[in-house]
């Protein structure tokens, strides 16, 4: 995220990490990296990221981290608000961008790293709901006041019937899928390369709050990876991320915005998604 958010300003984040993980904030700074998440470093010792999701369900995932392969939180959560604060070990070593791997070998070993993460315990991970947070939004759209309301409802108003089709033939994958509940595992959730890290330790995947119990394809899919894969769950989570997409940033201009950055950005993703479908 481009912006740290409004609800979290420097000073109120300082006072809730002295309290609540009594440390130094000497030397706080936001990093505007990745997108649906906020973070900040302090000093070269810790790291901070916000996340607007429920408190229970974040440790949940959490919980489930391999610590082969994973970076696991090192405090108790904390909630601010709307927002799930997490504190982590910085860690220095060579970080990557969504879209294609840098090497062969970064795919292969990120393809090692979710098979471990697949043979991992569950831990208390939720199991998958397959529900589209923010479905409905996508669906029966009502533009929020902001620069991008009226582009959206026009957006989706002409792609209305493909956006229906799509979300049954989601639906019918996923009646489909639920009845192979044996397959299920430890899943990631969203292995690519901006969520992997080569570090002085070996390599790792970071931002487990997408962490669920839930098919293996759920991860395999992202890599291109149909070794021991079903051809049709593949396409069932690949339609799930789009459409997922879809969701979020409808919900987006659906409410009052401002035209920061991130709007900017989520415009970019509904319009490329809805006409890619």
């Amino acid at each position: 995220m481009l912006t740290p958010p409004r609800e979290l300003p420097a000073d109120l984040l300082r006072t809730v990490i002295a309290e609540s993980w009594n440390l130094d904030v000497e030397g706080l700074d936001y990093l505007p990296v990745g997108f649906g998440s906020h973070h900040w470093k302090i000093g070269e010792t810790w790291f901070v990221t916000a996340d607007d999701k429920p408190h229970e369900a974040l440790a949940a995932a959490l919980s489930a981290v391999p610590p082969s392969v994973g970076v696991a939180p090192a405090a108790p959560l904390v909630t601010v608000g709307r927002w799930t604060l997490q504190l982590y070990p910085y860690l220095t070593g060579e970080s990557f961008a969504w879209g294609e791997f840098s090497s062969p070998e970064h795919r292969a070993e990120t393809l090692r790293m979710v098979r471990e993460v697949h043979r991992s315990p569950f831990c208390q991970a939720r199991l998958d709901t397959f529900r589209i947070h923010g479905r409905d939004a996508a669906l029966a759209f009502t533009p929020g006041r902001g620069p991008f309301g009226a582009r959206a409802a026009d957006l989706l108003a002409s792609r209305a019937e493909v956006l229906e089709t799509r979300f049954r033939r989601y639906d019918a994958l996923v009646r489909d899928a639920l009845n192979l509940r044996d397959r299920m595992v430890l899943t990631h959730g969203e292995p690519h390369p901006g969520n992997t890290m080569r570090t002085t330790e070996g390599w790792r995947l970071i931002d487990w709050d997408t962490a669920l119990i839930s098919h293996p394809e759920r991860d395999l899919w992202l890599l291109g990876e149909t070794e021991g894969a079903l051809p049709w769950l593949l396409d069932l989570y690949g339609l799930r991320w789009r459409l997922s997409d879809v969701a979020a940033e409808a919900g987006r201009f659906s409410r009052d915005h401002t035209g920061t950055e991130d709007d900017a950005f989520g415009w970019t993703i509904l319009r490329d998604t809805v006409n890619d479908l």
